[in-house]
């Protein structure tokens, strides 16, 4: 790779806020995509891969492994345990708009919970009316792809739920081109690949790159756009411009954020409707984002602030204060869903109390700093295109 492919820039589609502070000037609207609240159930093996370039975390985490090893004779079982983020979903949609109106503009904010349109829902209820969207997560032959469903028709949301709920469970190749082609033919929804290149640590990164290309071959052509990730490393994000080039689909912005960090890029329309915007990327393919600030800080940063975010304390929040009331494990034998406060009533063991601990030293601000100083920021590290 040449040094100047390194940017993000190598897309027309793409800006960088720090290069370009008034690139959102000559626009009117701001776009947020891919968002989750409370209603997401989370995995936590994303826990060793996210702590495995941060050194002290990652040999909290080891020490952990050993002890529970020692005792049980068994890893920590991370795929039986779910958490559900920290924000309802007027809080959530609140975080979004606040971030865009910074910039002068209107927001448009779609939240797309894991394979539920609850969210949705409940602030329709309340007078906010948002996209019907979600995030369907496809099994497919070991690996898992994720699908942003935006705007779905509001009297049919419940009905296309359950139909990917069904695929879910049970996933056939025909079975998913059926229901992609289903949802592209209403005009307003719109369908984005998210972070193709994540492949959670289900199989080798090299085999789900083969099976990408091969989930391409069957449904590209329902899928609308490809996503630029805001929780994704960079190499990831520059795989994803080459990969849309390739099959010629516009890419778009998608922040991924499931805590209190607002979205890490968005898109920048003089659209005044969600209807109009999937009209831009669907029909005009034409697509703008800007990477906001908080991209550029390392990766191994921002994953450890996520983390605090996720166990760190809600004084406000009746029934979910503690990370123990948003910890969920699944029983071996019975497969009942456990809150772990059921478990832990006064904290958990004094090692899981320490890894929260250090969890949150880390994640301190003077930390962060520390962190950018010596990995770099991204805008550092690359140099602008000629």
């Amino acid at each position: 790779m040449r040094k100047a492919e390194r940017s993000l820039e190598i897309s027309r589609s793409v800006r960088c806020a720090w290069r370009e502070p008034h690139a959102h000037k000559t626009f009117a609207t701001g776009v947020s995509l891919h968002s989750h609240t409370l209603h997401s159930r989370e995995t936590l093996d994303f826990i060793p891969r996210a702590l495995r370039a941060v050194g002290p975390a990652h040999a909290a985490l080891e020490a952990l492994e050993a002890r529970h090893r020692r005792k049980t004779g068994k890893s920590i079982p991370f795929e039986r345990a779910f958490w559900r983020p920290p924000l309802h979903p007027h809080a959530a949609y609140d975080l979004e708009v606040a971030q865009i109106r910074s910039l002068g503009l209107e927001p448009l904010v779609s939240i797309t919970d894991h394979d539920s349109v609850e969210s949705c829902a409940e602030l329709d209820t309340i007078g906010i009316h948002v996209p019907y969207s979600t995030e369907w997560s496809i099994p497919y032959h070991g690996t898992v792809f994720h699908v942003g469903v935006h705007n779905l028709p509001a009297e049919q949301a419940r009905a296309f739920e359950s139909d990917m709920a069904a695929i879910t469970a049970a996933p056939r190749s025909e079975r998913i081109q059926e229901l992609l082609a289903a949802l592209s033919r209403f005009e307003q929804v719109l369908l984005i690949l998210n972070h193709p290149f994540s492949c959670e640590g289900r199989v080798a990164q090299a085999h789900h790159v083969e099976l990408l290309q091969r989930f391409l071959e069957e449904c590209c052509g329902w899928i609308h756009a490809f996503e630029l990730n805001g929780l994704q490393p960079l190499s990831h994000n520059l795989d994803t411009i080459r990969l849309a080039d390739e099959w010629g689909v516009p890419v778009i912005s998608g922040g991924d954020r499931h805590c209190c960090e607002p979205n890490a890029n968005l898109n920048l329309t003089n659209a005044r409707t969600f209807g109009e915007f999937v009209s831009e990327i669907r029909v005009e393919q034409r697509s703008s984002v800007l990477f906001m600030p908080q991209y550029r800080d390392p990766i191994p940063a921002r994953y450890i602030e996520f983390m605090w975010h996720a166990v760190r304390d809600y004084p406000d929040f009746s029934g979910r204060m503690r990370w123990l009331d948003r910890v969920f494990f699944i029983r071996e034998k019975t497969g009942e869903n456990v809150p772990i406060a059921e478990e832990w009533a006064t904290g958990g063991p004094l090692v899981i109390r320490a890894f929260v601990a250090m969890v949150g030293l880390l994640a301190s601000p003077w930390m962060r700093a520390v962190f950018c100083s010596t990995m770099g920021r991204i805008g550092d590290l690359e140099p602008e295109v000629s």
